[in-house]
């Protein structure tokens, strides 16, 4: 199993179709958007854009995204996802709600919580739980475009030109 995450496009053409560009070649099984996939001037085309993705797809809602957005897409949006692979529970959200300071109750040691929303990227283990925060495909605040793949290894942060940045190994 391999997860490709990422947030905050912001309705960035160049940054979604970056984003298909390393689904083609990551060759996840899911893909997981964290929130903030829209912006006003790009909706229909970002919308179209993510039907292009090969791949089973999550969009999960963030805190500019709306409900009339919502609406263009196939299957909507969701506040959250959680799965569970690799022997632990994985909770996906924006991070406006649930982050490293406010943990989902679901959670127990050794579970993932991944999310966006500030537009720097992080991992840490954190009060026995994985924490990793995906950072932005088109607008990080920390000057550097990531995304995240997470597989039974463990989380993997990179750079949108695939050069790894940093590793967080499950234990």
């Amino acid at each position: 199993m391999k997860i490709a995450v990422f947030a905050d496009i912001h309705g960035s053409i160049d940054g979604m179709n970056a984003v298909l560009g390393i689904v083609r070649n990551e060759q996840p099984d899911k893909v997981v958007i964290c929130g903030d996939l829209f912006s006003a001037n790009s909706r229909s085309e970002i919308a179209a854009l993510t039907s292009k993705i090969d791949a089973v797809t999550y969009i999960l809602r963030g805190n500019n995204d709306r409900e009339c957005e919502a609406a263009l897409l196939p299957a909507g949006m969701d506040d959250y996802a959680v799965m569970y692979h690799f022997s632990r529970t994985l909770f996906f959200t924006h991070g406006h709600v649930y982050n490293k300071y406010r943990i989902p109750p679901i959670l127990k040691d050794g579970d993932i919580l991944i999310y966006g929303h500030t537009h720097c990227a992080l991992l840490q283990k954190f009060n026995g739980l994985y924490i990793a925060n995906v950072g932005s495909v088109s607008c990080p605040r920390d000057g550097m475009p990531s995304y995240l793949i997470v597989d039974e290894q463990g989380i993997t942060l990179k750079r949108l030109d695939g050069e790894i940045i940093n590793v967080l190994l499950f234990e």
